[in-house]
């Protein structure tokens, strides 16, 4: 069980700063750029974005994934264990995959900036509102992974004081 949990824990570390920086740009960052303008959130995102954040994002995003999968994969492999114990493992496992595929819709609207002229306004507001709603959905998904990593250290840890 320790393997499990050491995954589990750094899948927890990968998940959280991934999902914190999701909910910061989802609830403060989008809205503040809404309000800025889209020239500004296009030199931004190419900047932040397309810059570092090409490394950083698909490091955590992969890392977390790959991480409670991992973790999800050795336990089952363990054998028996209670439903009260497998079920948030599996749970953050799934919810870390379903995040990663999401971003497959996410990410063209990001890396079209690429390719958009600052001029093209409308080509613009199309690539911000798609980040948005499907960036929206990956911040719901990656968030709940990282609270499900949660919950399965917290009751593999109630599991094991109780045993």
């Amino acid at each position: 069980m320790k393997l499990v949990v050491s995954f589990i824990v750094s899948a927890t570390l990968a998940n959280g700063l991934l999902a914190g920086g999701d909910v910061d740009r989802w609830l403060v960052g989008m809205p503040a750029w809404q309000s800025v303008g889209l020239l500004a959130w296009a030199n931004y995102s190419r900047s932040a974005d397309l810059g570092n954040g090409f490394v950083l994002y698909p490091i955590l995003a992969i890392g977390g994934t790959l991480l409670s999968l991992a973790a999800a994969v050795i336990f089952m492999r363990q054998g028996q264990h209670e439903r009260v114990v497998a079920i948030p493992v599996y749970v953050a496992a799934a919810l870390a995959v379903a995040g990663l595929l999401v971003t497959f819709k996410a990410a063209p609207f990001m890396l079209s900036l690429r390719h958009i002229g600052n001029e093209d306004v409308g080509l613009l507001q199309d690539a911000f509102d798609g980040f948005r709603l499907w960036g929206g959905v990956r911040t719901v998904l990656q968030t709940l992974a990282f609270v499900a990593n949660l919950w399965s250290l917290a009751v593999i840890e109630k599991h094991r004081s109780a045993g």
